[in-house]
């Protein structure tokens, strides 16, 4: 199957996004999320969904 190039465009940066997103839950000492899955078994809506909630939590103090 041939990607044309704004597919292949789409899919570097929905990985991209979620190497970002994994690394910022890294660097927070995050290596699973709340459910038990590992951080990089998760979708980019899960992982982003993840990042959320880490965010609101760090807000509340």
């Amino acid at each position: 199957m041939c990607m044309s190039l704004t597919e292949k465009q789409r899919v570097r940066e929905v990985a991209d996004r979620k190497e970002d997103l994994k690394n910022y839950l890294y660097r927070r000492g995050l290596t699973e999320a709340p459910d038990g899955r590992d951080i990089e078994q998760l979708s980019l809506f899960s992982l982003e969904h993840v990042v959320i909630t880490v965010r609101a939590n760090t807000l509340k103090g």
